[in-house]
């Protein structure tokens, strides 16, 4: 009786213990969450709140400017999850079969130092030097030496979304780097002598083992990157691009505008709700993508 008297009592505790986190995230995640949901059926601004059920959705699929942020948004995802992933991938192989060990180290810290350098730091470097739309821009220099006009880049309409796909080029270093490069020195060394066994060569034992191995990080660099890209506008407003323009804008933008720039809440939930179906559904499919190569590769 005592033994559950006390377990009952330690029980209790727990959920006391409990009850201060679980209501702090209702409170502030889950309740902002419903409420925007609920919100986006409404015309709900400063001065009005009133029900107009899919009013919101109707109107922001059949604007034009929204299609035209959702295409900008599918480009700029698919570039970001490319170059970085595959650059930062490639600099841990290179690195991680580097003969001479103790330059291992030196590289490693420098490939990390880029994470320590503020976001705005980059990219105010990249749109004020080398992106700069005056002759004196290093692309715009380099581009002069073959005979090119100078560009306006990122306020040149045609070439404003690949300004932003070049942006940070080439792309590697950082935090991703090294849990690449961890994932790498993880892979136990018995399984590369059985590569060896078999004969494979440096290139086919990154598709036949490297990999399969790194599935995990692969997938978690894959949904933090559709999670930030379809969600992210800040290249946008730290570039001083206006919402409004169907060259630069993104739905992540457009919610913004609509929240603080032209306040129309009910219209900004709806698209909030839209980012959101849109995240879940991609982290969806790369979750089953990534199980299902786990699976064939027996892990």
């Amino acid at each position: 009786m005592r033994a559950k008297t006390g377990k009952k009592r330690q029980e209790l505790y727990a959920w006391l213990w409990l009850a201060a986190p679980i209501a702090a995230v209702c409170v502030f995640c889950v309740y902002p969450a419903a409420a925007a949901i609920v919100r986006s059926f409404m015309d709900w601004s400063p001065t009005t709140s009133r029900w107009i059920w899919f009013g919101n959705y109707i109107e922001l699929f059949r604007s034009e400017l929204f299609g035209q942020a959702f295409g900008n948004m599918l480009i700029l995802v698919a570039c970001s999850l490319v170059t970085s992933n595959v650059m930062t991938l490639l600099l841990a192989e290179l690195l991680f079969n580097l003969r001479l060990r103790r330059l291992e180290k030196v590289y490693r810290y420098l490939f990390l130092l880029p994470a320590l350098v503020p976001g705005m730091v980059t990219v105010l470097l990249w749109k004020n030097v080398i992106l700069a739309g005056s002759a004196e821009g290093l692309f715009n220099a380099i581009g002069a030496l073959f005979g090119a006009e100078p560009s306006g880049w990122y306020f040149d309409k045609g070439r404003v979304i690949l300004s932003m796909a070049l942006t940070n080029f080439p792309w590697v270093g950082g935090v991703s780097f090294l849990i690449y490069l961890s994932g790498l020195q993880a892979i136990p060394e018995s399984v590369y002598e059985a590569g060896e066994l078999e004969g494979l060569t440096a290139f086919r034992r990154v598709f036949s083992i490297d990999l399969p191995l790194l599935v995990s990080q692969i997938r978690y660099f894959i949904i933090i990157g559709l999670i930030n890209g379809v969600q992210v506008y800040d290249l946008q407003l730290i570039l001083g691009l206006t919402a409004v323009d169907p060259a630069s804008t993104v739905p992540g933008y457009l919610l913004y505008y609509y929240t603080f720039g032209s306040p129309r809440y009910g219209y900004a939930a709806s698209i909030g709700v839209v980012l959101f179906v849109i995240t879940l559904t991609l982290s969806t499919i790369s979750n089953k993508i990534s199980d299902k190569v786990r699976a064939e590769n027996g892990l």
